[in-house]
């Protein structure tokens, strides 16, 4: 993944959770402005530190590609690797509890984003 595309998307005020799903829908051919609005609901953790919107969109997104293997397989794997790679799920505790560190979800947005498209 060209990480250009993630840092136009962030440039364009796009959080990380809209971003996944922006380019996951780019890499399956489609378009849906408001859904990619309503991930806005998803980003740091969910507004509060939780759950890594990164993760929850991408989770979201091989919902929206493959339903039966995402509730099979595809979204426990993902978890696993998620939280195995990079110690939590958690926006906070990636972030090290600092806003400043969130480029560093950048990178985990491009680490995704690569696994994601191996999925199409």
């Amino acid at each position: 993944m060209d990480t250009s595309r993630i840092l136009e998307l962030k440039f364009m005020g796009h959080c990380c959770s809209q971003i996944i799903m922006q380019l996951g829908l780019e890499g399956i051919g489609k378009e849906d402005p408001d859904l990619i609005a309503a991930m806005a609901g998803l980003c740091d953790g969910v507004h509060r530190g939780k759950l890594c919107g990164t993760l929850s969109a991408a989770s979201c997104l091989l919902y929206l590609i493959n339903r039966e293997k995402a509730e099979w397989t595809m979204n426990d794997e993902l978890f696993d690797w998620f939280e195995e790679s990079f110690g939590s799920t958690e926006c906070y505790d990636l972030i090290d509890g600092n806003p400043i560190n969130k480029p560093v979800a950048c990178k985990l947005t491009a680490i995704c984003s690569n696994l994601i498209s191996c999925i199409n």
